[in-house]
This record gives C-alpha cells, structure tokens and sequence, in this order.
C-alpha cells in the first residue's frame, strides 16, 4: 500500500487524503498515518518544485569538478553554503563531484564561478556545461 500512495504523491504531492483513500479503498486515516510514518522514516519528502524560468532563474549549468589535496566532504560542505548550487553528487566517473548551479544569467554565473567555487580549498579544476534546454524532468521515480 506504501508502494502506492507514494505513485499517487509523486503525481501530485496536494492530492487530498481523502482522494488518496478512495482511490484504495481505505479509512483517510490509514493513509494520514502512513503518509507521516513514510515522512518520519526519511522514505518521503513532500516539497514544492520551483520552475527556474518562472522567477528569473534561467541560467542553469553542470560543473564537473576535479579535487586535490581537501577531503570531499569538506569540499561538499563549502558548496552545500552556496545558495545557488542545487545538486552536489559524489561521482566515480570522470569528476570527483558532478554539481548543478542555477542562476539568473551569466553573468552571475560568471561571478559564483570566478569569485566563490573556484576559491574554495581542493578544488583543482572544472569543466562548466551549460544547460540550453531541459528536456525531460520527472520527479516519480519507482525506487520503492
């Protein structure tokens, strides 16, 4: 039943209780007892999704970042205090991290680039991919 009322959330994280219960043929408080279980556990996130062009947010870029010299986790910290940086993954491929940045321009991106990320300690080099149009977002996935 979990399985399920995470498939409907991912649709729409607002749909009712109540419409959730229906749709399964349970007591609404079965599924408000579940729901907050799953939120509890960490297995559930229920959040609002911006969409960057919406509010001048339309610049977004893919760094790959090389490290040096500065254990990861603290290096994952400094970039984790930049309001900016949406995305931090650990990668094992080609780059040490893979980060996302969004931002209004390039111009500003310019500026977290020269004057913040590339300032912080262990970080040896990066490679900047801009992102000209995003394609497919989706956010229900199956993973449980």
């Amino acid at each position: 039943m979990d399985r399920k009322i995470v498939a409907i959330l991912q649709e729409d994280g607002r749909t009712p209780y109540t419409t959730i219960a229906e749709a399964l043929g349970v007591a609404e408080g079965t599924i408000r007892k579940r729901v907050a279980r799953l939120i509890d556990d960490g297995i559930l996130r229920i959040v609002g999704v911006v969409d960057p062009k919406m509010v001048d947010q339309s610049t977004i870029a893919v760094i790959g970042i090389h490290t040096e010299g500065e254990p990861v986790n603290n290096i994952v910290a400094k970039l984790s205090e930049l309001e900016e940086v949406r995305y931090i993954g650990v990668s094992a491929g080609t780059y040490d991290l893979i980060v996302e940045i969004v931002v209004g321009s390039n111009e500003e991106l310019f500026d977290i680039l020269t004057h913040k990320v590339r300032l912080i300690p262990g970080i040896s080099g990066s490679d900047t991919s801009l992102i000209m149009k995003v394609c497919k977002e989706r956010y229900n996935w199956r993973g449980i």
